[in-house]
């Protein structure tokens, strides 16, 4: 067992996974409200999707998109969510019923991202000014990837720097 190949590995692994934690989910993590833009206006439609996604080891759950757009605005926004193998997202329902009723609403997303086909929602607030969706609900996902690819980031590069202390001590003795 070539012990150098693998803590190499190691390292480049640990490496591309803080790199991707980072361009993944660290920008949506750590976006302040500052940093937000407000979009309103009247609904054109607003509708909850669900398709079902097989994974490559067979198992299948179902992946719920809200997808919303607004009347003189080119965007469309759109959550996502995989809820398992429930039927219904009662969340994203909930915000369809609340904004079919209101007709009207308020999406915030990041300023660089105003004229984007699909950004990034982070609130969402219906006509009579009810947060339905808000930033903590938009930056979990986020946290729970950011903390696992920082994890396997920081073993793969501690594997590695573990192997070359050894590797040091053993030509010491």
């Amino acid at each position: 067992m070539d012990k150098d190949y693998y803590a190499e590995k190691g390292l480049f692994v640990g490496i591309a996974s803080i790199c991707m934690g980072f361009y993944f989910f660290a920008s949506t993590l750590f976006t302040p409200q500052s940093s937000l833009t407000e979009i309103s206006g009247e609904i054109d439609n607003v509708q909850v999707f669900y398709n079902q996604v097989e994974s490559r080891r067979g198992g299948k759950s179902i992946k719920s998109e809200l997808k919303l757009t607004l009347v003189d605005n080119q965007s469309v926004f759109v959550l996502t969510k995989n809820i398992g193998n429930k039927g219904d997202n009662y969340l994203f329902e909930e915000i369809k019923k609340k904004l079919n009723q209101s007709r009207e609403s308020t999406i915030w997303i990041k300023n660089s991202q105003k004229g984007d086909f699909k950004p990034h929602v982070f609130r969402i607030v219906d006509g009579n000014g009810t947060i339905l969706y808000n930033i903590q609900e938009a930056k979990t996902h986020s946290k729970f990837g950011f903390l696992i690819t920082m994890g396997v980031g920081i073993f793969g590069i501690g594997l590695y720097i573990r192997h070359q202390y050894l590797k040091q001590k053993k030509y010491k003795s």
